[in-house]
């Protein structure tokens, strides 16, 4: 089967296509052509087809669709570039899904589309009492971001195509870059979070294209289930702990609620069987990600002379 991705070299995209991958799928991809996202495929298997091309440009979409089978549609502006710049996550979040609808229903065949949502289109839900669910909550975008999402699940609704829309939680990756500090800060210490981890992520997506009949016109959060809910001064805590550093001073944590929480994923799991991984399993492969990165001692060098020295003064400049 030949699976497109949209925004495929990002670094949730580059997962679910290697996932894709190894459960046997021909993976294309279509993205911008830049020096990130050309170093970001060097590591895909030599059987993935690269296109670059603009999911806005019709002519580039027509292409990468041709013998297709499924769409994943990662495509999209991320927050906080989608409310520092909010144009442009309306024409790549909602016109880019548009176009895509557009080319599609000009195949003449029956072409399915896996939308890669976000919990954020519920809103910020700090009254909560149970766990947030598609029956029971309603959507309440709050931001741009939030905004455009919702916007491009109704005009996949209203496209007549087959679809499944997932609702992604905020996945941690694996990979760490200086723009992870700045987000840090964006969220309340005392905001509830669901963990999930990338490969659990990934593989519910690819179950989604393998079982696509089953979820056929669902609406479905991917999350990691109940044993993985915690609030987020304890996430934080624990990715900072892996380099021996201690939580930032809550003042520099924002007081604004935010929009994820804890979420009902019973229907999902039970489609799509995804939740193998706990946060536990992710500080570990983490760690492995920055020994990786960097050298072996990276990690052990920073629990015993750099965080006892500096760790203090290093999360109060983050």
């Amino acid at each position: 089967m030949r699976v497109l991705v949209t925004g495929g070299t990002g670094r949730l995209g580059i997962n679910v296509c290697k996932s894709l991958m190894q459960a046997g799928h021909q993976v294309r991809i279509l993205d911008l052509n830049t020096s990130r996202n050309r170093q970001s495929v060097r590591d895909l298997d030599k059987t993935a087809e690269i296109f670059w091309g603009d999911i806005m440009q019709l002519n580039s979409v027509r292409a990468a669709l041709d013998q297709v089978d499924v769409v994943v549609h990662m495509a999209a502006i991320l927050p906080p570039l989608a409310s520092s710049t909010p144009e442009l996550a309306k024409r790549v979040n909602v016109e880019g899904t548009r176009t895509l609808i557009e080319a599609t229903k000009e195949q003449q065949k029956n072409i399915s589309l896996i939308f890669t949502s976000s919990v954020a289109v519920f809103g910020p839900t700090p009254d909560s009492i149970e766990p947030v669910s598609t029956s029971r909550n309603q959507p309440h975008p709050h931001d741009t971001y939030a905004e455009t999402k919702f916007q491009a699940e109704n005009l996949i609704r209203q496209s007549g195509l087959n679809f499944v829309i997932l609702r992604l939680t905020a996945t941690p990756y694996l990979s760490f870059e200086m723009s992870d500090v700045r987000r840090m800060f964006s969220v309340p210490v005392n905001n509830r979070v669901e963990f999930c981890h990338p490969d659990d992520t990934a593989l519910a997506i690819v179950n989604a294209v393998k079982d696509f009949d089953t979820v056929k016109g669902k609406t479905l959060i991917i999350s990691g289930g109940g044993g993985q809910r915690m609030l987020y001064r304890d996430m934080v805590s624990g990715i900072l702990s892996v380099m021996g550093l201690p939580l930032p001073p809550e003042k520099k944590f924002t007081q604004e609620p935010y929009f994820l929480d804890w979420y009902d994923t019973s229907e999902s799991e039970r489609l799509l069987r995804f939740q193998h991984h706990s946060f536990a399993d992710y500080l570990k492969d983490f760690a492995r990600g920055l020994s990786q990165r960097y050298t072996e001692l990276f990690i052990p060098f920073m629990r015993r002379f750099v965080s006892p020295l500096m760790g203090r003064a290093i999360v109060q400049l983050m």
